[in-house]
C-alpha cells in the first residue's frame, strides 16, 4: 500500500472509530443567517442544513424567525413531533428562550424544557419581555434537548444535549446561528464544549509527518 493511501486509510479508521464510541458533535462557523422574515429559517441541527422556506426544512429541527424575536420548535409543517426543545425561562410553549451561561451544565434534570409544539411568544420574547435574556445584536448562548438517531442503534431515537452560540436582534435586522454542538451519547453537556483531540488522531498526524519527511529525503 502506498504511504498516502496508507494514511487515508488510517484517517477514516480513526474517524468510524470516535462515531462508534460516541463523541461532541460540533458544527463550527457555520453563521447561518435568520432573516427578519415570517418563514425565517429552519436548521437540521444534526447535518447543518437549513432552508427559508415557508413550510420549513425535512429533518429540520429548530426554526429561528422574525429577526430572531422569537425561536420555534416547528421546523418542518407535516412533523407529529418537536424533535427540539430549547433551554426556557419557564416550561411553557411561549415561555422565552433563556441565555445560558458558558460552562453551564444542560441535562434534564439543571435546566427547564417544555413540551410539544411552541415559540417564544412576542409578550414573552428574549428580546421585547420580562426578564430580557439576550442583549441586541451581542452573541448569547442557548442549550437545547434535541432527538436524533441514535449513532449505536440506528433507527432508533435518542434523546441528547447541546448548546449553539446566536446573535439575537429586534423584529428590524437580521441574527445569526454561528455554531453548536450536542453529545450523541446522551450524556449531559457543558455550555461551550468541543471535541477534544483524539490522542490516535493526534498519532496519526504525527504518523503523517514521518512519512513525509521520509518522502522528503528520498
Amino acid at each position: 500500500m502506498k504511504p498516502h493511501t496508507w494514511i487515508a486509510s488510517l484517517a477514516v479508521g480513526l474517524a468510524m472509530l470516535g462515531k462508534a464510541g460516541g463523541a461532541i458533535v460540533f458544527f463550527p462557523g457555520e453563521d447561518i443567517a435568520i432573516p427578519n422574515t415570517f418563514a425565517g429559517v429552519s436548521v437540521d441541527l444534526e447535518t447543518g442544513a437549513s432552508s427559508t422556506d415557508i413550510d420549513g426544512l425535512l429533518g429540520g429541527d429548530a426554526n429561528f424567525f422574525l429577526g430572531g424575536a422569537r425561536v420555534s420548535n416547528d421546523a418542518y409543517a407535516p412533523a407529529a413531533t418537536a424533535s427540539w426543545q430549547p433551554v426556557r425561562t419557564g416550561t411553557g410553549n411561549t415561555d422565552a428562550i433563556r441565555q445560558v451561561a458558558f460552562g453551564e451544565t444542560i441535562d434534564a434534570g439543571t435546566v427547564s424544557f417544555s413540551s410539544g409544539f411552541g415559540a417564544s411568544g412576542q409578550v414573552n420574547s428574549h428580546m421585547n419581555g420580562d426578564p430580557t435574556d439576550f442583549t441586541d445584536n451581542v452573541p448569547g448562548y442557548i442549550g437545547f434537548s434535541l432527538i436524533i438517531d441514535d449513532p449505536l442503534n440506528p433507527g432508533n431515537p435518542l434523546l441528547v444535549y447541546g448548546w449553539a452560540l446566536v446573535t439575537f436582534q429586534n423584529n428590524d435586522g437580521v441574527g445569526t446561528l454561528h455554531e453548536w454542538a450536542y453529545d450523541d451519547t446522551g450524556a449531559a453537556i457543558e455550555v461551550g464544549a468541543i471535541p477534544e483531540p483524539s490522542v490516535y488522531g493526534l498519532l496519526a498526524l504525527g504518523a503523517a509527518g514521518l512519512l513525509m519527511r521520509r518522502r522528503r529525503r528520498a
